[in-house]
């Protein structure tokens, strides 16, 4: 799967942001760096959009779903420019304030039905991904295989 620009722009990168910090209330800038690799996979974003997935454990959710992460890696290069490109245009228009070593919302990104089903699958899917990159960095770093 590519990281393309077409589907994955700063729009939707901004939107996907927007939407998990605003249910994670605080994530630190390790953590955020981890949420367009997971938007990027469009199976990811399917199952942790399903209404009835309850999001237990990273741990559990890597065994469960293993292939999801066999190119982990390459999503988070890939989506390490625009996920600063998105952050640095979250903060021009006053949708994140950054604090400490991470971001919280300061005004939300609302959703229109306008931005698309790809915009309504990310905000479906929004309380678990933040589920998801909310534990330990360094667990989810080492067991997606990402290497810095």
């Amino acid at each position: 799967m590519k990281f393309g620009s077409y589907y994955n722009n700063l729009g939707i990168n901004a939107f996907a942001i927007s939407s998990v910090l605003k249910e994670a209330g605080f994530l630190t800038l390790p953590k955020i760096t981890l949420i367009l690799p997971v938007v990027a996979h469009r199976e990811m974003v399917k199952k942790l959009g399903y209404g009835k997935f309850r999001f237990v454990s990273f741990e559990e959710y890597l065994i469960d779903n293993i292939e999801y992460f066999y190119n982990f890696n390459e999503r988070y290069l890939a989506s390490l420019i625009p996920t600063v490109n998105a952050l640095q245009f979250l903060y021009e228009i006053g949708v994140i304030q950054l604090k400490d070593d991470g971001a919280v919302i300061a005004s939300a990104l609302p959703f229109d039905a306008s931005m698309g089903k790809r915009a309504e699958r990310v905000q479906r899917a929004s309380a678990n991904i933040a589920a998801l990159v909310s534990g330990n960095a360094e667990v989810f770093y080492l067991n997606a295989r990402i290497e810095l």
